[in-house]
């Protein structure tokens, strides 16, 4: 008697808080994705599962924390030429981070609506199959746990540590 293999496919659920803390205004975003190829399934196939988040940490003015959170989408998958799903690796997707990081900064640079006085910083986690890439510019950090542990899963960007 032989069964068919099962696919076994993790379910990716999130949530998210924030607080504005002792500020008067808010100044952060973030944004949450749970099923990535609901969003992006057009632009190329995504492994499953696939999921995206962020936390845009706002400085000086909520107004490029906004920026990013609405624009951070098309700074990781327009005009990104994906391979097939089993041709991802570490190297193509970090090579996609930085250049979304780039692009969502002269973006910033180049919006005259965006206060020069406001400015952000940012934590992103992308996964695509057993694949997961961590970014961050900044001083947001990302911590996995993994069997009760943490895990350091970003390093803060600061004068003396770019």
């Amino acid at each position: 008697l032989v069964s068919p293999m099962l696919e076994f496919v993790p379910n990716i659920r999130s949530g998210s808080f924030a607080d504005i803390g002792p500020r008067r205004f808010m100044e952060d975003e973030h944004i949450r994705i749970d099923d990535l190829s609901l969003h992006v399934g057009s632009l190329f196939r995504c492994p499953k599962p696939s999921a995206f988040y962020g936390v845009f940490d706002g400085h000086g003015g909520p107004e490029a924390a906004a920026y990013v959170r609405r624009n951070v989408m098309r700074f990781f998958f327009e005009d990104v030429d994906f391979p097939r799903a089993s041709e991802l690796d570490e190297i193509f997707l970090e090579g996609v981070a930085r250049e979304a990081f780039l692009r969502a900064d002269s973006a910033l640079a180049e919006d005259d609506s965006i206060s020069t006085s406001s400015g952000t910083t940012a934590l992103t986690a992308l996964i695509l199959g057993r694949l997961l890439l961590v970014a961050n510019a900044g001083d947001c950090r990302a911590v996995l746990c993994r069997k009760g542990e943490a895990i350091d899963m970003s390093e803060d960007h600061r004068p003396t540590h770019p």
